[in-house]
């Protein structure tokens, strides 16, 4: 395995000290899937800044900006993702019967979009859909704070549903949670941001029910 390859792996799978500082910059977009009858899952796309995507250019030889073969999908999976299983795919569902780690991933695919490289993938989780309100949320966070995860300014949460559903959703910061890392390592930073020392994950936190 070559030796981009191998910081592949380390950036996104392999815990770092407590005092590290973000060098793997993530926007995510979340879009909950559901049945007549129940939330199947949700997909999740992971948009990556512009160094993380220089690297897997080079490692994988792929053209910026161009379409990837099949083959070249299944060798950014298992070379630049696959290891996310054992840190739960940095994603966890909390409803009223309590946290969940994601265990599971189906249907990877990666590609580019605005120059920057996109992976895709669902997450299956069912929950019935009811008359009365359910609700649950989606975190998504490095506890190392090696790879910081912001959910996308834009456009972070979509719905897609053959029934009609009454729904909203709103972006939180979980401040029961605390990751601490080093805030003098300013090498590499996300625009906008200000580095303390300590973060709080954000999260999804979506209420739906039958219309």
């Amino acid at each position: 395995m070559r030796t981009g390859i191998c910081a592949l792996v380390l950036a996104l799978a392999v815990p770092m000290a407590a005092d590290a500082h973000p060098h793997v910059f993530i926007d995510a977009r979340v879009t909950f899937q559901f049945s007549d009858s129940e939330l199947e899952g949700f997909w999740v796309e992971w948009f990556f800044d512009e160094m993380f995507t220089g690297m897997l250019v080079l490692d994988f030889g792929i053209p910026r900006g161009g379409q990837l073969t099949g083959e070249q999908v299944r060798a950014i999976r298992d070379g630049a993702f696959a290891n996310l299983r054992f840190y739960d795919y940095f994603t966890y569902v909390v409803t009223d019967s309590g946290r969940h780690a994601v265990e599971t991933i189906e249907e990877f695919d990666a590609f580019f979009r605005d120059h920057r490289i996109v992976y895709r993938f669902f997450v299956p989780f069912r929950k019935p859909l009811r008359n009365a309100a359910s609700d649950l949320r989606v975190q998504m966070y490095d506890e190392t704070f090696f790879t910081d995860i912001a959910f996308d300014h834009g456009n972070p949460v979509e719905i897609e549903s053959t029934v009609q559903l009454r729904s909203d959703h709103a972006i939180e910061q979980n401040r029961d949670r605390d990751i601490y890392y080093d805030p003098t390592n300013r090498s590499v930073e996300r625009q906008g941001a200000e580095y303390t020392g300590v973060t709080h994950p954000y999260e999804i936190h979506l209420r739906f029910q039958k219309r």
